[in-house]
C-alpha cells in the first residue's frame, strides 16, 4: 500500500472515529433530553393531576351542595365538607357566602353583597392565623381559646338579637333580596340542625365546642367570638373542633373549657330543648314572612 492511500485510510478512520464521538454526543443529549421532557412531563402530570382533583372536589362539592340545597339535606352537605389537613399546612375557610353560592350561581353583581357576609359568616384557619366572623389573629398572638357547649349554643341562638332578616342588614341594591333569601334559610336551617341534634342525642348537651378566640391587639385584648353562623357549624362539624383544638395544642395555647350546664334531669332538659327548638321555629316564620313582604 502506497503512502497516498495510508493517508486516505488514516483520514477515513479519523472521519469514522470524529462521526462515532457525534454520534455518541447525539444519542447522549437525545437521551437527557428525554430524561429532562420525562421529568418535566411529570411534574406537569403530577401538577395537572392534583389540579384535577381540587376542581373535580370542588365540582363534587358544588354537585352536593346544589342537592343539599334541593333536598334540604344540610347534614350530608356538611358531612362531605372537605376539612384542612392535619396539621394545617395551607390557608382554610368556610364562610355563609361560599355555602349558599356552592350550588347556586348568584346574580350578576352580588359579589359585594356576598362579601359583606363574610362579616358575621365566616370561619377560618391555616398555618398562621385563625379566627372567627371576619376577625382574624396571628397564631402567636392568640392567648386563649374558649369553648361553649352545645346546649349554651342553642341558648344563645334561640335569645339571640338576629329576629330580622338579613336584608336589613344588606344596602339596598340590585342582588340583596337574592343574597337575603339564601342566607337566612340557610342560617335558620342550621340552627334547627343543632337543635335537633340536641334533642336526638342526650350527652349532646355537654359537648364543648370551640367558640371563642382571645387574641393581643394593637393596645387592648381582643376577641373573636362564633356567630348565628359559625355557631352551628362548630357544633354540627365535630372534626373542624378538633382541628382547632390540636392546632392551639401545637402551639402551646391554651383551650378553656366551658362550664357544664347541661340540665341533669333528662325530661327537663327534653322539654327545655323543645321550647328552644320552638323559639327558633318561630324566628325562621318570622323572618321568612319579612322576606315575602
Amino acid at each position: 500500500m502506497g503512502m497516498k492511500d495510508r493517508l486516505e485510510q488514516m483520514k477515513q478512520r479519523a472521519q469514522d472515529a470524529g462521526k462515532m464521538v457525534v454520534d455518541v454526543g447525539v444519542e447522549s443529549a437525545r437521551e437527557k433530553r428525554d430524561a429532562a421532557t420525562g421529568f418535566a412531563k411529570g411534574k406537569v402530570d403530577a401538577a395537572t393531576g392534583y389540579a384535577v382533583q381540587k376542581r373535580d372536589a370542588a365540582k363534587d362539592l358544588a354537585v352536593n351542595t346544589k342537592s343539599a340545597f334541593k333536598e334540604g339535606d344540610f347534614e350530608e352537605l356538611l358531612a362531605r365538607l372537605p376539612l384542612p389537613a392535619r396539621p394545617v399546612q395551607e390557608d382554610w375557610q368556610w364562610s355563609l357566602a361560599k355555602l349558599i353560592t356552592a350550588g347556586n350561581k348568584p346574580p350578576t353583581g352580588t359579589g359585594m353583597l356576598l362579601g359583606l357576609l363574610d362579616n358575621f359568616g365566616t370561619i377560618d384557619i391555616g398555618p398562621k392565623e385563625v379566627g372567627f366572623d371576619g376577625g382574624t389573629a396571628k397564631w402567636h398572638k392568640v392567648k386563649a381559646i374558649r369553648t361553649r357547649s352545645l346546649d349554651g349554643i342553642l341558648q344563645k341562638l334561640s335569645t339571640d338579637t338576629f329576629t330580622e332578616t338579613i336584608e336589613n342588614l344588606l344596602p339596598p341594591v340590585p342582588g340583596r333580596g337574592w343574597v337575603s333569601e339564601k342566607a337566612t334559610s340557610a342560617i335558620f336551617t342550621l340552627w334547627a340542625m343543632v337543635a335537633d341534634l340536641a334533642i336526638r342525642d342526650p350527652e349532646a348537651g355537654r359537648r364543648q365546642v370551640v367558640c371563642e378566640i382571645e387574641y393581643k391587639g394593637w393596645i387592648f385584648t381582643k376577641e373573636a367570638a362564633t356567630g348565628f353562623f359559625t355557631g352551628p357549624v362548630m357544633a354540627l362539624l365535630p372534626n373542624l373542633d378538633q382541628i382547632f383544638r390540636e392546632e392551639a395544642a401545637s402551639r402551646g395555647v391554651l383551650v378553656e373549657q366551658a362550664e357544664d350546664t347541661a340540665i341533669e334531669n333528662a325530661e327537663a332538659r327534653v322539654a327545655w330543648l323543645r321550647e328552644k327548638h320552638a323559639a327558633i321555629a318561630a324566628k325562621r316564620a318570622e323572618a321568612q314572612k319579612a322576606i315575602e313582604y
